[in-house]
C-alpha cells in the first residue's frame, strides 16, 4: 500500500501539501496541485486511516447520514426504493467529492441529538427528523447540518432543509380522486404524528374535498402498523364489502402495492371494489398491478441537492434559498375507477 511521502514524491509535492488534501485544508493548495494530488491518489488507490484522520484534526471528511424512522418490525429501512434511491444518491455524491459516507437509523429522539452532539463529523444530514427536534439538535451542535423532508416547529432559527411540496401532492391526488367522483377516502400513513410529510400530505387532501364542499375530518387519517399481518388485518377490514370507503389513499408506494396484492391474494377486486393510491412513483407502483396512480417525486435529486447544500455550509459558501421544497407531478394509471 502506498503511503503519503510515496504519494507526495510521485506528485512532487511535499508529504504536508499531501496531508492537507487529504483533511480537506486546501484553501493554500492550488487547483493544478490539488488536481494533481487527487489524480495520484486515485492511481496508487490510497485508502486514508480514517483514525488516523479523525484524530488528527476537526475535519473528518466523513458526512454522517441519520435516519429516523421507526422500523417496520419485520423488514429493514433499505428495503423501501425511496430510501435506497435517496441513500445512493447521497454516497455518489459525498464520494465524488472526496468525502465519506456513515449511515445510522434511529426512531429515538434522544440517540439523534447524542449522535450529533458526539460524532466527530466534516458534515451531517438527517432524514424526517421531527420538529420538535431539530431546534434541540440545531441548538446543540455546530458541525454543518442539512434536513431532509422536516418541518419545523419555530422561526427562530434558519435551518437547510429539502424537501417536498407536500401539501400540493396530496392536493393533486384527492382533486383527482373527487373528479372520478370519490368522496370518502381513507389516508393511510407511515407517520403518526401531525406536523411530518404525511401530514401536510393530509392537508392537502383535505383542502381539495373543502373546495368541493365535502367533509374529510382527522378521523380519515390513519397511521399504518409497523407489523406487516397487523397491516394485512386493517387492509382487509376498511376494504369491507359494507364499508363506506370507496378509496385508500396511502402516503407511500410501498404500502399501496403491499396492499394490493394482499387484497387481491383475498379476492378483492382492484379497482372495482376499492380503489388504491400510492406516493413517490417508486418501481413497486409500475410493477403490481393494476399499475398505481400515484403522486412523483425524484427521491435521488433530494439527495443530490441535500448534499451540494451541505458542501457549501462545509466550505462556507452563500446559500440563496434554505429551504427548498421540489415540485410534484400526478401519474395518473390503473388502479382508480370512476364512481357515480
Amino acid at each position: 500500500m502506498s503511503t503519503i511521502k510515496e504519494i507526495a514524491e510521485n506528485a512532487g509535492v511535499s508529504p504536508t501539501t499531501v496531508a492537507n488534501v487529504l483533511h480537506g485544508k486546501t484553501k493554500r493548495v492550488s487547483q493544478a496541485t490539488l488536481e494533481k494530488v487527487r489524480a495520484v491518489i486515485e492511481e496508487k488507490k490510497y485508502a486514508p486511516n480514517m483514525g488516523a484522520i479523525i484524530l488528527a484534526g476537526n475535519n473528518s471528511r466523513i458526512v454522517g447520514v441519520i435516519m429516523f424512522m421507526e422500523p417496520r418490525w419485520d423488514e429493514t429501512v433499505l428495503e423501501d426504493p425511496f430510501s435506497s434511491a435517496i441513500l445512493g444518491a447521497m454516497e455518489q455524491e459525498i464520494r465524488s467529492q472526496g468525502y465519506f459516507f456513515m449511515l445510522h437509523t434511529t426512531s429515538d429522539e434522544d440517540e439523534v441529538v447524542r449522535l450529533s452532539k458526539a460524532w466527530k463529523l466534516a458534515g451531517l444530514i438527517l432524514v424526517w427528523v421531527p420538529g420538535n427536534i431539530c431546534r434541540v439538535i440545531k441548538e446543540s451542535i455546530e458541525t454543518p447540518l442539512v434536513f431532509i423532508d422536516s418541518y419545523f416547529t419555530d422561526c427562530e432559527h434558519v435551518y437547510h432543509n429539502i424537501g417536498l411540496q407536500d401539501e400540493q401532492g396530496g392536493y393533486e391526488i384527492a382533486r383527482y380522486l373527487v373528479s372520478m367522483g370519490h368522496t370518502h377516502i381513507m389516508f393511510l400513513a407511515n407517520d403518526s404524528s401531525f406536523g411530518g410529510s404525511d401530514f401536510a400530505r393530509f392537508k392537502g387532501c383535505q383542502k381539495a374535498f373543502e373546495e368541493k364542499g365535502l367533509p374529510l375530518g382527522f378521523d380519515c387519517y390513519v397511521p399504518m402498523p409497523k407489523d406487516r399481518q397487523e397491516r394485512y388485518e386493517l387492509y382487509k377490514n376498511i376494504a369491507h364489502k359494507n364499508s363506506t370507503h370507496t378509496v385508500l389513499v396511502f402516503s407511500a408506494d410501498y404500502y399501496a402495492a403491499e396492499a394490493v396484492s394482499y387484497l387481491q391474494d383475498c379476492g378483492v377486486d382492484i379497482p372495482g371494489q376499492i380503489s388504491v393510491t400510492g406516493f413517490d412513483d417508486n418501481i413497486f407502483s409500475r410493477l403490481v398491478r393494476p399499475h398505481l396512480t400515484t403522486v412523483n417525486q425524484d427521491p435521488g435529486e433530494k439527495g443530490r441537492l441535500a448534499i451540494s447544500m451541505l458542501m457549501k455550509l462545509i466550505h462556507n459558501k452563500p446559500i440563496a434559498t434554505p429551504n427548498i421544497r421540489l415540485g410534484v407531478r400526478l401519474e395518473v394509471r390503473d388502479s382508480v375507477r370512476k364512481v357515480n
